[in-house]
């Protein structure tokens, strides 16, 4: 089943600005749209400008599933490495408009230390751990949408019954949720997991 469209970009940009007190932040597509993603509140995450140009120059346009399955092979790529320059070949799975687009992408050399830098930017810091945790950050978006901004609103027990019976899970949200809570999560877990991603 379809999700609704929700909240329009525009409304997005003034209520994420406001709520969550972001400034000079773009709405990124989780699934991009050249991968089929759709523009809705839940396929967009609000990040900072800067941040997300750097998560793009790493793993340019790579679904949040991707990047969320490959993420520990390319910590290790970037940061484990005895070389001085490495290509990005995991952009392999990326979908580029002609396969010589996506060669010269996969194929194109960057000095390691730009890409650690990279990295650090658009995750707060170089541990996996803490990438980690902004991924589940995001997929929080494809669970909730806008009402990632309203912690009352998450944490009220009533609101979250009459939130997954109004929007039932389709494929991408029961990914995400088993990856942030778990199989069989309880309220009282979910909002102690969605306490430690908030955080």
């Amino acid at each position: 089943m379809a999700l609704p469209r929700g909240l329009d970009k525009t409304q997005l940009q003034k209520l994420y600005g406001k709520k969550l007190k972001l400034r000079n932040f773009n709405l990124h597509h989780l699934t991009p749209v050249s991968c089929g993603g759709e523009t809705n509140e839940f396929n967009l995450f609000p990040y900072r400008v800067k941040s997300h140009n750097a998560y793009n120059c790493i793993f340019l346009n790579m679904t949040i599933w991707q990047v969320w399955e490959a993420l520990e092979e390319i910590h290790r790529a970037i940061f484990y490495t005895r070389k001085e320059e490495i290509n990005r070949y995991w952009l392999a799975v990326c979908k580029l408009n002609t396969d010589k687009e996506l060669k010269v992408q996969v194929e194109k050399v960057y000095q390691v230390k730009y890409l650690q830098d990279k990295w650090t930017i658009a995750f707060g810091g170089h541990d996996l751990k803490q990438a980690e945790r902004i991924l589940k950050y995001m997929m929080l978006f494809i669970i909730f949408g806008s009402h990632v901004a309203d912690a009352d609103y998450l944490f009220n027990n009533g609101n979250l019954t009459e939130f997954f019976e109004e929007y039932p899970a389709n494929e991408d949200r029961l990914k995400a949720f088993i990856i942030c809570f778990g199989k069989s999560a309880d309220w009282q877990r979910i909002k102690t997991k969605m306490s430690k991603i908030l955080r």
